[in-house]
């Protein structure tokens, strides 16, 4: 008697795996290194799953045989406007507000994922937008804090894009040009009390220059080390020609914040490069050391900066007051007392016609009344937008720095180590420069843009895969024949690919 499933099923079905599957070939290494074998491949899986895929470009297009990525052709297009501002005044703003709606529309697929975790860096701008309803100079104080929330949007774009190495790139051609068109047609300026002479570059603030070089110093390292790594020689090259125009102009600026900054901004560069490849225990370990030294530095801040100002008195040749700092803080003070809580409307007091502004320029010897500032960060945001707004900044930048480092422990990367060590110079600088305030500077791009590259991307929204429904193979099953006694009671199970298979030896003529 011989029975069979198969004509049950479409003609050529493959028959269905009984469940259990496939019966494995046995394996000469051990069970337990199966297992750790098996947990290793697991982690190794959920950490590609975890990881963001950097290099993938989310838009751009071929010339001669190269793929020109979009993210690096717009981060080109807002930094090379952003370093020589003073030289394109109204047309470098407009060329930045003007590509900011395209860059929004070029990203509008994915815009949504990137917004999302990144809406609370929207707060400060808010507080500048608001502050129009107290505002001494209401049409002013809408005019730049708008132009503020489009250089936020702008540097949340920019720390966004897929392949960061390429955006890098593309902030060292805009550095390198600024800083080789300042070596060859640049000036000189008068610093200290024994009248000697500092580059001051395109402009006439050595400061300026300084902080420019030493920003795109710390971008060209960067991009060093990540080409070093992938072995393009062709942008090592390119950064180092950088990286020498760049020291050139720093030290010939003579700033010593901008020294002691970059001093800060390329110890997380150096250190923390040699962990990218280290374990995650041995990154949360030195990272909490480094907060713990940091927040030591912060209780100790006064004495500290008591020492740097010795420190630069001595070596930079500067006067007791800082350059006027210390007369221009005195101002200040007087200012916030009379609206602490408000303060007088983003960007409302360095205005031609505001009587104090006038005045301090006169003072600092400024005679084209414009591009100045109370070099300090925290009194330029208590005389803006009073304590509330400079809260809200704070409360913001302590979320971003905190995201930041986290995601750099789980996931590092050398973009990251680039944020971080960006992000460390211009906190460092605050103290005597006014930074990450500015509409449509090159700092405050780089500072949202730091504060934002602690955030994923959202996921996209899950969608049910509606799966169509497969006619299951039967099994195929073959009667034992019993009278035989070599097959009585001892069905023989034959291996195979995709199922498991009773069969049995056919005798003649049965």
């Amino acid at each position: 008697m011989t029975l069979s499933w198969d004509s049950l099923g479409p003609a050529g079905a493959r028959p269905r795996r009984i469940r259990g599957g496939e019966i494995p070939t046995p394996s000469a290494t051990s069970w337990r290194v199966q297992q750790r074998q098996a947990r290793a491949q697991i982690a190794a899986w959920r950490t590609a799953a975890a990881t963001p895929p950097q290099e993938t470009p989310t838009f751009g297009f071929r010339l001669a045989g190269m793929w020109i990525d979009g993210d690096a052709i717009f981060a080109f297009g807002f930094f090379l406007p952003m370093v020589f501002l003073v030289q394109f005044a109204t047309l470098g703003a407009a060329m930045i507000a003007g590509l900011t709606p395209i860059y929004l529309f070029c990203r509008r697929k994915e815009l949504v994922r990137i917004m999302t975790p990144r809406l609370f860096l929207f707060a400060f701008p808010m507080v500048a937008v608001v502050s129009v309803v107290w505002s001494e100079t209401p049409k002013d104080t809408t005019k730049f804090a708008l132009e503020f929330v489009v250089t936020v949007i702008a540097a949340l774009l920019i720390s966004s894009a897929c392949n960061q190495r390429a955006v890098l790139k593309a902030m060292v051609l805009a550095f390198l040009i600024y800083c080789a068109d300042a070596v060859l047609t640049g000036g000189q300026v008068k610093v200290g009390a024994g009248g000697e002479h500092a580059f001051s570059g395109l402009t006439s603030s050595k400061n300026l220059m300084a902080d420019i070089a030493s920003t795109g110093l710390i971008v060209s390292l960067a991009v060093i080390v990540m080409a070093a790594r992938a072995r393009d020689a062709v942008w090592v090259a390119i950064g180092g020609v950088a990286v020498l125009v760049e020291l050139y102009c720093v030290v010939g600026a003579r700033s010593a914040g901008a020294v002691l900054g970059l001093v800060m901004g390329l110890t997380p560069l150096v250190v923390l490069s040699a962990l990218v490849p280290a374990g995650r225990a041995l990154r949360a370990w030195l990272t909490s050391m480094v907060a713990v030294t940091l927040l030591v530095i912060g209780l100790n801040f006064r004495v500290i900066s008591q020492a740097i100002i010795d420190l630069s008195l001595s070596v930079f040749d500067k006067d007791p007051t800082l350059t006027g700092r210390t007369y221009l803080w005195y101002r200040a003070f007087d200012l916030i007392r009379e609206k602490p809580v408000l303060g007088r409307g983003y960007f409302s007091f360095w205005l031609q016609g505001n009587i104090d502004a006038e005045g301090l320029w006169r003072y600092a010897g400024i005679t084209e009344r414009s591009g100045f500032n109370f070099h300090n960060t925290l009194v330029d945001l208590l005389v803006t937008v009073g304590w509330l707004g400079a809260a809200v900044l704070i409360v913001t930048v302590l979320i971003g720095a905190f995201a930041l480092v986290r995601r750099f422990v789980n996931q590092p990367s050398l973009a990251l180590v680039f944020w971080i060590s960006v992000l460390l110079y211009e906190l460092s600088r605050t103290p005597i420069e006014t930074l990450g305030i500015q509409p449509f500077y090159f700092s405050t791009t780089l500072v949202f843009g730091a504060l934002a590259a602690g955030f994923g991307r959202k996921p996209p929204p899950h969608k049910t895969a509606h799966r169509p429904i497969r006619t299951a193979a039967p099994v195929q099953v073959q009667l034992v024949d019993y009278a035989s006694d070599e097959a009585w009671a001892n069905p023989r199970l034959a291996p195979a690919r995709g199922s498991l298979r009773l069969k049995r030896r056919q005798e003649a003529g049965g």
